[in-house]
């Protein structure tokens, strides 16, 4: 071959080796921006379907909800050995009263929590009762016989109801013990011979004078101190108003920042001169509110515990108390990671110590309170998450520098 035909060949070879390096390239450069589009597309569908949720209980059947209440209260008559008669007021309350400003009662070992009147109130006794039906052994199909067997014959949702249903059974030792609801009319004296039996029905079905009967988590206290939370960076639900969203943003506008505020804490200080007749400092949700920073939250709950200037026994004690609290918080946290199906709004967990320095037992517990707003979400609850994660973060804090040595404490795994 003459070098002229040899030049020439070469010269085409690389023509040719340029084309299909163009081809290449812009090949390559479509399928990059067709991943691109895909991968657009995955995460606004999944941001929307994150953004998704639905009541757990459609409160707006009524034979639904008519099955609802008569679980509830079957459950309560095999339960009740008790004269309604004899319930009496808390004394104390830390957390809100029920729409209708009814407090709680407590009837021996249980408090008497009242149903709410609007669907909070229904919502919040199916909640227990899902609870209650996914941890019987036969909890798929007890579950689904509750919860509406519609939901269970769709075959792509079997898988979802049965992940609701191991859930619900791993929740319940985090909540205070369900036995039902009783009825009780608040316009009679506590104390009277019998309590009335005429129903009144509000919107949703639910007796105007019905009362949630839980174990009484405070029981065994002498001299309780309490503390009620409010978990999640939003406390309305997705579908709420514009304008009662607007009205729970103004409470605390740091609410999103920190996943939770302290509504109101109970703690028992009878040297303090602001202490009730029995020996109770009561701070309202006034005093919540009002804590802006992480640090003032930090102040608030060290004053909780009693202060950083307790005597050495008296605050081991309390520091053991206060271990045994984030130990719990901490499985708490657990089963949040591994929920990718419930969203709580308007959720709290109490905190619970014993104040009587006379006791040497640690006792401190946290318990999960008010489920009358749970929602199916796809994805679980991440603000719920993140108000954990700042409170578990908070009282390590706490524990570290007011109420153990330093060659004592341990960081745990959050």
């Amino acid at each position: 071959m003459s070098q002229h035909s040899f030049s020439r060949a070469l010269i085409e070879l690389t023509s040719f080796a340029v084309i299909v390096s163009i081809v290449v390239y812009r090949g390559r450069k479509r399928e990059e921006k067709a991943s691109e589009e895909r991968l657009h597309r995955t995460n606004r569908a999944v941001e929307k379907a994150e953004n998704l949720s639905v009541a757990m209980f459609d409160y707006s059947d009524s034979a639904s909800s008519k099955l609802i209440i008569d679980l509830a209260n079957q459950r309560a008559k095999r339960w009740m050995s008790l004269r309604v008669s004899n319930a009496q007021y808390m004394v104390g309350q830390v957390g809100g009263k029920s729409h209708r400003k009814r407090p709680i009662l407590i009837l021996d070992a249980f408090v008497m929590k009242p149903v709410n009147p609007d669907h909070r109130g229904i919502r919040e006794v199916a909640f227990y009762e899902a609870i209650q039906a996914a941890s019987k052994r036969s909890g798929f199909k007890t579950y689904c016989s509750v919860f509406g067997p519609k939901i269970c014959d769709e075959k792509t949702k079997e898988a979802q109801i049965e992940i609701e249903t191991k859930l619900l059974h791993r929740l319940e030792p985090f909540t205070a013990r369900y036995f039902g609801t009783i009825e009780y009319n608040q316009n009679q004296p506590l104390h009277g011979e019998k309590a009335t039996t005429k129903t009144n029905l509000g919107p949703f079905d639910t007796s105007l004078n019905s009362y949630i009967l839980l174990n009484n988590v405070t029981k065994t206290f002498s001299k309780p101190c309490v503390l009620d939370i409010k978990l999640g960076t939003e406390t309305f639900e997705p579908d709420a108003p514009e304008d009662k969203k607007l009205y729970e943003l103004n409470k605390y506008p740091r609410q999103s920042d920190f996943g939770f505020r302290l509504t109101a804490m109970r703690v028992y200080n009878p040297l303090s001169e602001k202490a009730d007749e029995c020996g109770y400092v009561y701070y309202p949700k006034q005093f919540g509110r009002s804590l802006g920073t992480r640090e003032s939250l930090k102040q608030a709950m060290t004053i909780f515990f009693g202060g950083s200037n307790l005597p050495k026994e008296i605050r081991d004690n309390r520091g053991a108390a206060i271990q045994r609290i984030l130990s719990r918080l901490k499985l708490i946290k657990g089963w949040f990671r591994d929920n990718k199906s419930f969203a709580f709004y308007g959720s709290s967990i109490l905190i619970i110590y014993e104040g009587d320095t006379e006791h040497n037992e640690d006792m401190g517990r946290a318990k999960m309170i008010d489920f009358g707003r749970v929602r199916r979400k796809i994805g679980g609850d991440f603000g719920y998450l993140k108000g954990l994660t700042t409170l578990i973060g908070l009282l390590e804090e706490i524990l570290k520098e007011s109420f153990l040595e330093t060659s004592k404490y341990i960081v745990a795994e959050r």
